[in-house]
């Protein structure tokens, strides 16, 4: 019988393949995609949708649960900026896996984790101010203190 077992070990101890999952989740975050192994990639995606829905109700017990998976403060405020922009519209089924073909050393089997939407990019834009084109009257006897009159 298979009940009641989490997943795949990877062929490492708890502490090991939390860690393992940790790295793989920050750098998908921080890069938009990851190249690994597809069985590496099936582990984390689950921990990855899990992530992305908790930054984006934004509660406290979410932040803390962020922290405690990610352990990384400036992957914890992409993600946050993302769950607000980047997946918005969507509920579910932030990231896919795009197969890649074989490693040449050990003939595994390689893939593309990434996120379905691209990032998205806000920059603020200076305002520019017009300047109003100079007359000659309007110069003309300008310089300086302005005279007093009688």
């Amino acid at each position: 019988m298979h009940h009641s077992v989490f997943g795949k070990k990877l062929s490492r101890t708890k502490n090991e393949r939390r860690r393992l999952l940790q790295g793989l989740a920050r750098e998908l975050i921080v890069h938009g995609s990851v190249k690994t192994t597809i069985t590496k990639a099936r582990a984390v995606r689950p921990l990855i949708e899990k992530l992305v829905t908790q930054a984006k109700s934004h509660t406290s017990g979410s932040l803390q649960a962020l922290r405690g998976v990610l352990s990384d403060k400036d992957s914890e405020r992409l993600i946050l900026s993302d769950g607000a922009t980047r997946f918005a519209s969507r509920t579910s089924g932030f990231t896919r896996i795009i197969k890649l073909g074989t490693r040449r050393g050990d003939n595994a089997e390689e893939v593309m984790l990434q996120f379905v939407d691209s990032r998205v990019i806000a920059e603020v834009v200076p305002v520019v101010e017009k300047k109003k084109p100079a007359t000659a009257k309007a110069t003309a006897g300008k310089r300086g203190r302005p005279k007093k009159t009688k």
